[in-house]
C-alpha cells in the first residue's frame, strides 16, 4: 500500500510539473513571435494605414467620418504596436 501511494505521489508531481513547464514555454514563444514578427507587422500596418488615411482624408472629411477612419487606420495599429503588452496576442489586452 505504501509503495502504491508513493508511486501515485511521484506520478502526480511529474504530471503537474510538466504542465507548469508547458505553460511557461508558451508565454516565451508568444513573446518571441510578438517581438520578431507581430511588432514589425504592426509598425508596417501603422505606416500603411497612415498613408491611406492621408490619401483618403479629403473623402473622410466630406463624409464627416474622420474620427472613425483615423481610429481604424491609425489609432488601432498604433495601440497594437506600441501600447499592447509584449506577448499578449489576444483581443483582451
Amino acid at each position: 500500500m505504501k509503495k502504491i501511494l508513493t508511486m501515485l505521489l511521484i506520478l502526480v508531481i511529474v504530471l503537474t510539473s510538466s504542465m507548469a513547464f508547458a505553460a511557461s514555454g508558451r508565454d516565451e514563444v508568444n513573446i518571441i513571435a510578438d517581438t520578431l514578427f507581430l511588432r514589425p507587422l504592426g509598425f508596417a500596418a501603422l505606416v500603411g494605414g497612415t498613408a491611406i488615411f492621408v490619401i483618403g482624408l479629403p473623402m473622410a472629411a466630406i463624409t464627416k467620418s474622420v474620427d472613425k477612419t483615423a481610429a481604424a487606420l491609425v489609432k488601432e495599429p498604433f495601440r497594437y504596436t506600441f501600447v499592447r503588452p509584449v506577448g499578449e496576442t489576444g483581443r483582451g489586452w
